[in-house]
This record gives C-alpha cells, structure tokens and sequence, in this order.
C-alpha cells in the first residue's frame, strides 16, 4: 500500500480540497496541537509516520495553508494533513506545494494501484466507404470495390451492419428501426391488380425486392405503399399527396403514372411536406428550390440546355441547312427555334445560346401537364407560329408524349424542318421516336443520353432482375421500377444507419460517378451527382450524351422473329460527350457508314460482372 502524502489526488478531489482549504487549515492547528502533545508524551513508529511537523504549525499561525496538499481518504472522503519523514525546521517546506496538488509527481508506489479498464473500442463509422473494412464485408468484392450485384456502376462497398445493432430506429418520418418507407403514385385503378405478375404494383414489389435483398438498408427494409392518381388537374394532385402523407407518412415518394396524369404539382407537394421525391424528370429550379428533396436519374433542363446550346454553336448555326424536310430550305442559313416545357428557362437557353454564339428567332412553350386535348391544340398553334417565323431548325425541347403531337401538327401545317434532337424525359428512347411522326422525325439529330442497345442481349437491369428472382421480368412495370429504384437505393446504400433528408444527400453525393465517359462506356449514360462538376450543385443523374439521327428505315428481327423498324444511328461509335467536350465540326448524321444502330454484345467496359446467386 502506498503512503497517502505520496499518492496524487485524482482531479475532482483537488478541486474539493481547493474549496475546504481554510477547513483544512483550521483542522491542520487543531491536529498539529494534539500530535505534539502525543509526541511529547511518547509513542510508536506508526504514530511518528502520521505526525505533521512544527513547521506546518508556525505556518498555520503565520498565514492560511493555501498551499499545503491534503490527502483525500479514497473510502470516506475525510482530508487529512500530509506527513513527510523529514522536520520542516530542518528542511522548510517549499511555495510551490499548490503546483504540487496540480500536478502530483507520480509515485513508484503507483506500480501497485489496480490496474485501469482497456479503453472501449471505437465506433465504426458508417458506411466506411473506401476502407479496409469495407473491402472485407463479404458482400463486397474487393476487386471492383462494389457490392456483389451484376452492374458495372453497383453501389460501393460498406461496412458490413452486424446482426441487431441499434441503427436510431425512428430516425426521420417515414423510417422505423425495421422499415422505410416509399410511396408510389400509379396510374387509376392499377392497385386493384398487386397479385398479378403483370401489374404496376406487382413490378413494383418484386423490383423493390432485389435492393432489399442485396443493398446494405442498416437493418431496415424498403416498404412500398402505392396510390392511385386520382387525376391530371392541380386539384387532384394535390389532394393525392394529402392522401400519401396522410396515408403512409412516407420517406421517399415516386409518381409512376404513365398515362399523361399531371404530376408535376404532386411531386411539388410531396417535398413540400418534407418527403423526398425520386423523378422521372425534374426541372433544374425545382431541384434548387427544394433541395435535397427533388431528385431525378435523369438530365435536368439545365444540363440538357447545356449540352444542346454547345452541340449547336460548335457543329451546326455556322453552317447552312442540309438536313430539312423541305427542299425550299436547303442551304439556306440556319434560322434557330425552340419548342419547350414550361418546366425550362427560356432566359437560360437564350444566354447560353449567346455565349454559343447564336440566337433563337423563335421560341414557344408549352404546358408539360396539360391534359391531351389541351396539348394537341396547343401543339397546332406552336407549329403555326414557327412556320411563320421562317424557322428551319428546331430546337425540340419536348418530352416523349408532347413530341408525338407537336410532329404530327408540323405535318398537318406543311412544315418540315429540321428537328435538333434533346432526349428530354425519354425522347431519345428508340421505343417512343417509333410512334413520332416519321415524316418530321426523319429529319431529326443532335445530342441524346440514350447510348447503344444490344441486340437480343437483357439490358443490364434486366439481368440483375434475372440473376435475383431466376426469370426474366415480363412487364414494363418490373422494368421501369428497376430503372426509377436503382438510384434512391443506392443513396439510402450509401446513407449510414442514421437516416435523414441530410444523411440521404450526403449518401447520394458520396455515390462514386460511373457509367457512360466515366468508363468509356457507350450504352449507358454518365451519372453522377454533388458538386464539382456543373456550375451548381447537382441532383440529376444524366451527365454526358452521344451524338444521333433517326433512321426510319432502320430493320431488323429479333431473336423471335419480330420485325423492329426504326433506330436511332449514334455516331462515331456512341461516344459519349460531357459538358465541355464537344468538338467543333459539322455534324457526321445521315451516313450510315458512320453510324451504328445495334450491337450484339457488351462492349468490355459496358460488360457487368457475373456473380452466383
């Protein structure tokens, strides 16, 4: 056992002993006053070690014992004088005995105190992208650093989430310790059909079952809870995020209605009430006015505008009209216009046209949630005025729906120009460009995201849906869900257990860029998101695009024996352009020796690992 006046006082018992000083003091004289006594009258050796000496007495009598140190009993808390094997009137006791209480000289008589607990291990931080750990979670495979699925841009590897651990349980609405959930708005009446393999809500569900299965959730599942639009008006969108909310209290929210049904106002009304909306196609002021709650794996108006305003003044305003459906205007100067969304800016398009060195003498919008009849009367009149302002080169900034009737009213107004290509919200989509009016559509080319398909071969979504249920997925809806889920379950793989709005960002933005010119590949469009590569910050996938013209003559049958008529021709291989990296030349469309429609196989980059299920 250690002496007492030797043993340093831990620093919550100096600090008592600060505030019971003068105490101290006074029981020191009293004690002292004993002690000699005892002394004088004789004792044994044990009495001597706990005697103070008559310097600490003179001291006492001349000023406080500020500076002399107290031993604390560790069992009852008393405070005792210090005793030292020397007289104070031999060896005088120094000043500095405060600093001494500060800062104790350890003891060699330490060596025996109880031995301290190891320090608690740190707690892993998730999700640990990019560490060691993460590389060993046995659904990682380290030679690609994603997780074991077979895309080329799978999510990266996490820290693997040990069995029962606490992940905050209700971190944010919508989210439990077991569930996340996600709404998904459809077209009327399809929720009756959730047993029927082919049904929206049947696709949905098994879509949502691979990412359950092999994304990394921090003990959670994702649950979907499906609505029917109740209609296209603001009214009804309105009053179906009031139900959704109402309803389900969900964390995410998609509108997968595929009929024309407005939903635009739900998708505003949804972040507006803070769920986060996953897009099949967001403007660029919404992404900014909501942030972190609008999101889209698709380009937004911006980063089309972008590309489109680029594309124009490097390969096409400085040269004459080559490609118009009208002979009358063939090598006559290029007279630009734009038909667009009123989800667009105008002033945006017309500053980067400026800065492209060209300008619109046209240009005219349209409502992107009208209802059909609404559009197809609108779609006459746009088509009326371009004609009138001598436009001979069309910027098409129209989604897939609206660019069926704004071609069949060209048509209708004998007006065949020339159409500029954008891909905006699937127009590039081989699949829709068939049902264009193939007249006007003939003389379309420009930039798209859309890359090369591969003949007879499952897209890489399909295979993954393939590899996980064993079948291949027999409705659009199986195939459409992959597509919309893919990314918001790979920001929720990438979020940590700690889920919120913030942490749903960060994990979106931590998403490594992948696809398209980030792998030299060509049959998939650049995603990526965050900052550092646009002008703002990012909450839109489509990042690079691939120059293209429509070939209406384009055949060929498939594996079982169906005739496919129609192709969009990408050039130079389908390589694919980022922001900046369009090349000043006159544009190589209309030359099939210079294009390909289809390939039969993956190129290596585009080729996803294979894995056993």
């Amino acid at each position: 056992m250690s002496d007492s006046a030797d043993t340093p006082e831990p620093a919550p018992q100096q600090s008592l002993l600060r505030r019971l000083r003068w105490y101290i003091a006074i029981a020191v004289v009293a004690t002292v006053v004993i002690i000699v006594l005892v002394v004088s009258g004789g004792g044994s050796d044990d009495d001597g070690d706990d005697a103070t000496p008559p310097a600490a007495e003179e001291r006492a009598d001349d000023e406080p014992m500020d500076d002399a140190p107290a031993a604390v009993d560790d069992d009852t808390g008393d405070t005792a004088p210090s005793a030292t094997d020397e007289p104070a009137d031999e060896e005088p006791m120094d000043d500095t005995a405060e600093a001494t209480v500060d800062e104790p000289e350890p003891s060699d008589d330490t060596a025996v105190a109880e031995p301290t607990e190891p320090p608690e291990p740190p707690e892993p931080e998730f999700p640990g992208i990019g560490s060691e750990a993460a590389l060993a979670n046995p659904h990682c495979d380290p030679e690609t650093g994603r997780i074991r699925v077979p895309l080329v841009d799978a999510p990266p590897c996490v820290l693997e989430w040990p069995e029962g651990a606490d992940n905050g349980g209700n971190t944010a609405p919508g989210v439990t310790a077991e569930e996340i959930v996600m709404v998904v708005r459809v077209d009327s009446g399809q929720t009756e059909f959730v047993n029927d393999v082919g049904s929206i809500p049947r696709g949905w569900l098994d879509g949502a079952d691979i990412f359950n299965q092999n994304f990394e959730f921090w003990g959670r599942q994702v649950r979907l809870e499906f609505i029917d639009a109740s209609g296209s008006t603001e009214v009804a969108q309105r009053a179906d995020a009031t139900k959704a909310v109402n309803d389900f209290q969900p964390f995410l929210a998609t509108d997968a209605t595929t009929t024309g049904e407005g939903k635009a106002i739900f998708e505003a009304e949804m972040a507006a009430r803070g769920v986060i909306v996953w897009s099949t196609g967001v403007s660029w002021q919404e992404t900014q006015d909501q942030p972190g709650f609008r999101w889209s794996a698709l380009a937004d108006d911006r980063v089309t505008m972008l590309h489109v305003a680029e594309y124009i003044g490097k390969r096409v305003a400085d040269y004459p009209v080559q490609w118009a459906g009208d002979d009358d205007m063939i090598g006559e100067p290029r007279r630009i216009g734009m038909i667009y969304t009123d989800r667009w800016s105008r002033d945006f398009m017309e500053d980067q046209a400026a800065q492209n060195g060209f300008e619109l003498v046209e240009a005219v919008s349209y409502d992107e949630g009208a209802e059909n009849t609404q559009r197809q009367e609108r779609a006459r009149v746009i088509a009326a005025r371009m004609k009138d302002a001598g436009v001979t080169t069309v910027i098409a900034g129209t989604d897939n729906l609206f660019t069926r009737t704004i071609t069949a009213a060209a048509t209708e107004q004998q007006w065949f120009p020339e159409w500029i290509i954008t891909g905006y919200s699937g127009q590039d989509t081989a699949f829709f460009a068939r049902g264009y009016d193939q007249e006007q559509w003939a003389h379309a080319f420009g930039p798209g995201p859309i890359g090369l398909s591969v003949a007879d071969q499952p897209n890489p979504l399909a295979a993954l849906f393939e590899w996980h249920h064993g079948r291949e997925p027999v409705s659009l809806a199986e195939r459409f869900s992959l597509s919309t889920l893919k990314s918001p379950m790979s920001c929720l793989h990438a979020a940590g257990p700690d889920l919120t709005p913030e942490s749903f960002t960060e994990g979106c933005f931590a998403l490594p860029p992948s696809l398209g010119s980030y792998c030299d590949c060509v049959t998939s469009p650049g995603a990526a998101f965050g900052e550092g590569r646009l002008p703002w910050t990012d909450y839109t996938g489509f990042d690079d695009m691939t120059e293209k013209w429509w070939n209406p003559a384009y055949e060929r049958t498939t594996a079982t024996g169906r005739v496919v008529v129609g192709e969009y021709m990408k050039v130079d291989d389908g390589r694919r352009y980022a922001v900046g990296e369009w090349t000043e030349e006159q544009p190589r469309v209309f030359d099939p020796d210079a294009a390909i429609g289809i390939l039969y196989e993956f190129p290596p980059n585009d080729t996803p690992p294979s894995y056993e299920r």
